[in-house]
């Protein structure tokens, strides 16, 4: 019978914790996978490493690995830049035509081919121009554009 060498077995590590990170919710064991993934090409590397060197080396590639991934993965997920959970917030800034004239504070504006409440501090007659100033819960909030 045949040995196996020793870094077949961070290989195969490597792709089984690569297969859990895609059978499982998260973003962890993957780079963990990382660092057995490195530790096996270190180990073919040097044949002659000793298993608890080895270990060793694993435990702070997957250390590092998982502090850099948290780090590379916290620029890609922030919701504030990409307004993830805020649709309206795009609107600010844009302007667009009342539909339903706005009176006591409330009426309809036309963004696209989407009716959205508004709300705006004076009075503002239907197809007038409007430019979104915030937002509100669930409603833009505007101003009549000046033509000037």
């Amino acid at each position: 019978m045949m040995a196996v060498a020793d870094y077949w077995w961070w290989l195969s590590a490597a792709a089984v914790l690569m297969v859990l990170e895609i059978i499982t919710p998260g973003i962890f064991f993957m780079w963990i996978g990382i660092g057995a993934f490195i530790t096996g090409v270190i180990s073919a590397l040097i044949p002659s490493a000793a298993p608890a060197f080895l270990g060793f080396v694993f435990a702070i590639l997957s250390v590092i690995s998982v502090f850099v991934g948290k780090k590379v993965m916290s620029k890609k997920t922030n919701t504030e830049e990409n307004g993830l959970n805020n649709r309206a917030a795009q609107y600010i800034g844009r302007t667009y035509q009342v539909y339903e004239p706005i009176t006591d504070g409330r009426g309809k504006i036309s963004v696209g081919d989407t009716l959205w409440l508004a709300s705006a501090k004076t009075n503002i007659a239907a197809n007038t121009a409007v430019k979104v100033i915030g937002v509100n819960g669930t409603m833009l909030e505007v101003e009549p554009v000046d033509d000037n």
